[in-house]
């Protein structure tokens, strides 16, 4: 009977803290114009997007990620309405990334109509990032 108990509650408790994550995701989401994206919602966020997309490789231990990530968010703000930026994290999600060959992090990929255009390893410059995405506008 114990175990039937524990088993409930353990449960419980964990539907609970995935609820708050989700939510937690959703609020960062809106706060800072880089959404997240899954192997589920890859396909029809990314690919099926007829605007440039940014899509950032990142593991949340991951220091260089960080640095990154506070990229990513600046250039949203920058390019809000005509580039779309999205997280991907390859902890959680490991299809995508293996698709596209991710071997290391902090990795960004450039897509357009649905192609990826471009690679860009690494903690990079702010203006790295700007060139190649306006390569690919």
């Amino acid at each position: 009977m114990s175990s039937f108990i524990f088993i409930i509650l353990f449960h419980t408790l964990s539907t609970s803290m995935a609820t708050a994550q989700l939510l937690n995701a959703a609020t960062q989401d809106a706060s800072n114009g880089v959404a997240y994206v899954t192997d589920e919602n890859f396909g029809s966020l990314v690919l099926n997007s007829e605007t440039l997309v940014l899509v950032e490789f990142f593991a949340p231990l991951c220091s260089p990620c960080k640095n990154v990530d506070f990229k990513m968010v600046e250039l949203a703000n920058e390019y809000a309405g005509e580039v779309e930026f999205f997280k991907f994290n390859v902890d959680d999600n490991q299809l995508i990334p293996s698709k596209y060959g991710i071997k290391g992090i902090p990795n960004v990929l450039i897509f357009k109509n649905g192609e990826q255009r471009d690679t860009l390893f690494g903690n990079l410059p702010k203006a790295t990032f700007i060139r190649r995405m306006e390569q690919n506008l």
